[in-house]
């Protein structure tokens, strides 16, 4: 009896050691992240506290879009793995980065929750081929007293942009019927279709099509380009080089991360297209990081149609073209769009913006905008 009580109260202690290590260095690396006010990166980090009754090591990597936290226990018996990043403080329904953005609000666009500008300008266009109508609306427009926010706000694309691979283990992956994919797979042109799934899988592809009935849940996708059509129902992380193509008409309930690289192939050339014609998200991220994107570039990196209702967050380094519904947040260089070879650049056209600040997103640190840091497994 006495055995088997000294085997049990060991059992409960080396439990709670065990816990409290890993919780120990969790918080290390959101003490470090949030002291160096910007991403925070080691290989390989230990710590013995000055009693010896506490020894830890961590590591924070990139991982695709996100960073991870690795966190061992004094003798790598137990690990905890996640990924790091920031919920940001509340800040008005849109904020607008140019230097000087002007913008004219067009048919029926509405902003409320107010409008964050480093200076500029906002009003109702009274251009006769893009006049706005009585819909109309916007309220609060912040400028002076925001600046130290747009000193904090920062994107680090140069962390992300070797994420991708050029070297697959497999040509061509098929995933059809009911097959159920749980696992890695490093493939360079992925389709799934018909009523296949991904369960918590990991998915390195050049290409990769998701179509039909797919069913994603908790899926990590990193890809040159990535299309999801039809009704796919989905969860998780998708992280494209070039493209991501959203038309989806099933209702998405979970949360989805959508987060385009983008990047600059000559003097004046830019290839990044984050193209969302139809989609309704109650968890919805989607982040333009613009990697060396400049406002010269003559292509508009970010479309979202008015077949769009998103309940998140929408973070663009790039001009937006957005003419569907956000509740939430958020963030552009400036918006505009095309009509046949026209630039209206300045330009809001029928986009609906409502703050929410009962809204909490989970960013990467990639685009650090400060906050609290925190974790997702």
């Amino acid at each position: 009896m006495v055995k088997s009580e000294r085997i049990e109260s060991y059992r409960r202690f080396t439990t709670i050691q065990n816990e409290l290590e890993l919780e120990s260095g969790t918080n290390y690396v959101f003490f470090r992240m949030q002291k160096e006010n910007k991403p925070w990166r080691t290989d390989s980090l230990c710590h013995t506290s000055q009693n010896g009754t506490i020894h830890f090591c961590i590591s924070q990597k990139q991982d695709g879009a996100f960073a991870k936290i690795s966190v061992f226990n004094h003798d790598s018996s137990q690990s905890f793995d996640a990924h790091s990043g920031f919920i940001p403080p509340n800040r008005p329904a849109l904020t607008l980065l140019a230097s000087q953005a002007n913008t004219s609000l067009a048919g029926k666009a509405r902003i409320e929750g107010g409008i964050a500008l480093k200076t500029g300008s906002l009003s109702y266009s009274t251009h006769y081929k893009m006049q706005a109508s009585k819909e109309a609306f916007y309220d609060t427009v912040y400028t002076g007293e925001f600046s130290p926010y747009f000193k904090t706000l920062k994107f680090y694309p140069d962390l992300s942009r070797n994420q991708f691979p050029n070297q697959f283990a497999k040509e061509r992956c098929v995933y059809d019927g009911s097959e159920t994919l749980s696992s890695m797979l490093n493939c360079k042109t992925v389709i799934m279709q018909g009523r296949s799934r991904c369960d918590r899988c990991r998915i390195t592809a050049d290409r990769i099509f998701i179509r039909e009935n797919v069913q994603l849940n908790n899926a990590s996708i990193i890809a040159r380009t990535i299309s999801l059509k039809d009704s796919v129902t989905s969860s998780g992380t998708f992280f494209a080089r070039d493209s991501i193509e959203i038309s989806l008409s099933s209702k998405q309930e979970l949360s989805n991360k959508f987060i385009l690289q983008g990047f600059k192939t000559g003097e004046n050339a830019y290839t990044g297209s984050l193209n969302i014609q139809k989609i309704r998200a109650e968890n919805a991220l989607i982040i333009f990081l613009a990697d060396n994107w400049e406002d010269t570039f003559k292509n508009i990196p970010v479309t979202i149609a008015d077949s769009v209702d998103l309940r998140g967050a929408l973070i663009s380094g790039g001009t937006v073209d957005f003419r569907g519904k956000i509740t939430g947040q958020m963030i552009a260089y400036n918006f505009g769009f095309y009509e046949g070879s026209t630039l209206w650049s300045g330009f809001l056209r029928d986009g609906q913006i409502i703050g929410d600040t009962t809204i909490h997103p989970f960013l990467p640190d990639i685009v650090y905008l400060g906050g609290r840091a925190s974790y997702e497994k």
